[in-house]
């Protein structure tokens, strides 16, 4: 079978143990060299949901980076490692059995929204031109001292924050979270707040692009399938890029569009276009990038809407997949 034509999205289930990087060297071994990138890295230590682009569906890998993620995960309290997780040697320690359910909930609290997160030393974070890691793992305990960490700090939202489970000086959690959150920053910040400290023990990324845990494949899964590999990928108009869906009326505005040349069409006809009605509300419908499917409901691109003088809808190829 060749898989040099195959274009969508493949949900691996990572294991832990093994580096996002490691699953993408392990599915060429598979299947050949092929155009291939992931939505999201995922610590070595952690397992889950993550997304592979295969052929076309790597141009939409900007987009579905976009979305949110959900994580379950454990803190254990009393111990702080120089990792933030369980991979590192502990580097404080602080008591722990103050620490109550209703504490805990109402800490959680203060991580919903728009927060400021300070990165760990030990993440992909660039700092004069080199990932933060390689300070961290340089030897040179001076350098990765002199890391301004809080001049790092960036901004990332916190939809959902749920305690799951309460055990005295361990309890888990759930968190979706936008692109750019370190689970591992959440650790350090909810012990401090709580007046004490923390390690993750346990990371579990349940969803990413749209795709949920259940929905994931295992290596040993994919790799006893190679022979129907096609069948594990979700094609392109399926992937859940966050953009609203456009269905050319005809196969004179696929090809048009297709050779890059606008079309314009009435607003009725947009309208009907649009795949869900909640994208159909004016005048935002009207002012969005819009996945083009075929006539054929195959996707062929990301296009661009805006209205012209005459209030007809004009619509052009912005990216071609």
């Amino acid at each position: 079978m060749s898989y040099q034509h195959i274009d969508g999205l493949l949900a691996v289930n990572k294991p832990a143990g093994v580096i996002s990087k490691d699953v993408s060297r392990w599915l060429v071994k598979r299947i050949g060299k092929v155009k291939l990138g992931h939505v999201g890295t995922l610590d070595p230590a952690a397992s889950g949901v993550l997304p592979l682009l295969l052929g076309r569906a790597t141009r939409l890998q900007d987009f579905l980076l976009e979305l949110p993620k959900t994580y379950e995960f454990d803190i254990t309290f009393g111990s702080e490692t120089d990792t933030l997780d369980q991979d590192g040697k502990v580097v404080r320690e602080a008591p722990w059995d103050h620490v109550t359910e209703g504490d805990l909930r109402v800490a959680l609290e203060r991580f919903i929204g728009d927060i400021e997160q300070v990165p760990p030393i030990y993440s992909a974070v660039k700092y004069k031109g080199k990932p933060l890691y390689d300070y961290a793992r340089g030897g040179d305990q001076e350098a990765a001292a002199a890391v301004p960490l809080a001049e790092l700090k960036r901004r990332v939202s916190v939809s959902e924050f749920e305690l799951l489970n309460f055990r005295p000086g361990s309890s888990s959690f759930r968190i979706t979270c936008s692109k750019g959150t370190y689970v591992r920053s959440l650790v350090r910040d909810v012990s401090e707040t709580l007046g004490t400290c923390g390690t993750l023990t346990r990371l579990v990324r349940t969803s990413a692009a749209g795709i949920d845990l259940a929905q994931s494949h295992g290596l040993e899964g994919i790799e006893s399938q190679l022979d129907g590999f096609a069948s594990l990928i979700v094609p392109m108009a399926q992937i859940k890029t966050g953009l609203a869906h456009w269905s050319c009326p005809d196969p004179l505005a696929t090809a048009k569009l297709r050779g890059g040349q606008n079309i314009n069409v009435a607003v009725e006809t947009y309208l009907a276009g649009l795949s869900d009605e909640s994208d159909q509300a004016l005048p935002s419908a009207l002012s969005k990038s819009v996945l083009l499917i075929s006539d054929k409901g195959a996707a062929f691109g990301v296009g661009t809407v805006r209205r012209n003088e005459s209030g007809r809808v004009v619509i052009a190829l912005k990216r071609g997949l």
